[in-house]
């Protein structure tokens, strides 16, 4: 179990090596106890390796402010060093996560065209494509699958390119999803009069779970407006991808 453990974090933090004093939070964070790994680095030297690990904590406790006022700081102290790239790419990492993509998209792009980040660029791509699929601008998220296909085909990043190409170009609202067929059924029946609704199973672990959807959509415009007078009439709607 601990040999796991450290294989997770040294794919977590790539390319650092940590110097001794960090022992004590590394040992916290492997363990999940981050508000004590937060705590003991902050009483550190804020060096550049300080400021990423408190960056990626607290991106792990989904606290994206805090990681962003770390990692601002180590773009702008720290320009030269080692984990500044991964730095840059962190931090449009914490508004695509917080769900901010505008932001998230110019940071990518500023990225992708300054070069600096080379050895990121696969997740750069990826994360481009994520947000485009989710905007409905479906040729540059299908750019972007390409050009992972064509530059980084090897990379970790190409399950989630599948996943996306499978996905299709087009929108879905999920409203439902059951053990029991029968209950999907209800559900299904309740809106096929309004709605193109269907019903996907999906194989996990031994049992079905079926899934009530109903799509598909090109505009983004067009099922966002039918997810929310689906959630007035409340049904649990949410637009996939």
């Amino acid at each position: 179990m601990k040999k796991i453990c450290v294989v997770l974090f040294l794919i977590c933090f790539p390319f650092v090596a940590y110097p001794s004093s960090l022992n004590s939070a590394y040992k916290d964070y492997l363990y999940g106890n981050y508000e004590q790994a937060v705590e003991t680095a902050r009483r550190l030297r804020s060096d550049d390796e300080v400021l990423y690990f408190l960056g990626l904590v607290y991106m792990k406790t989904r606290d994206f402010s805090k990681a962003r006022i770390s990692l601002d700081r180590l773009i702008e102290e720290f320009p030269q060093s080692r984990v500044y790239e991964s730095g840059v790419v962190k931090m449009a990492d914490t508004y695509f996560l917080g769900g901010y993509l505008s932001k998230a998209k110019s940071l990518y792009k500023e990225i992708e065209a300054n070069g600096r980040c080379s050895n990121f660029m696969p997740l750069v791509y990826l994360r481009l494509a994520q947000i485009y699929s989710k905007e409905g601008a479906w040729d540059n998220k299908n750019k972007y699958l390409r050009l992972l296909r064509a530059r980084y085909s090897n990379s970790s990043e190409m399950k989630f390119v599948k996943i996306l190409e499978a996905a299709g170009d087009f929108f879905f609202i999920q409203v439902g999803a059951f053990s029991d067929k029968d209950n999907a059924e209800g559900l299904k029946g309740e809106l096929k009069n309004d709605y193109p609704v269907y019903i996907d199973e999906e194989i996990k672990s031994g049992y079905t779970l079926y899934k009530v959807r109903i799509g598909d959509f090109q505009e983004r415009n067009k099922v966002e407006a039918i997810s929310s007078a689906l959630m007035q009439k409340g049904y649990p709607a949410r637009i996939y991808p």
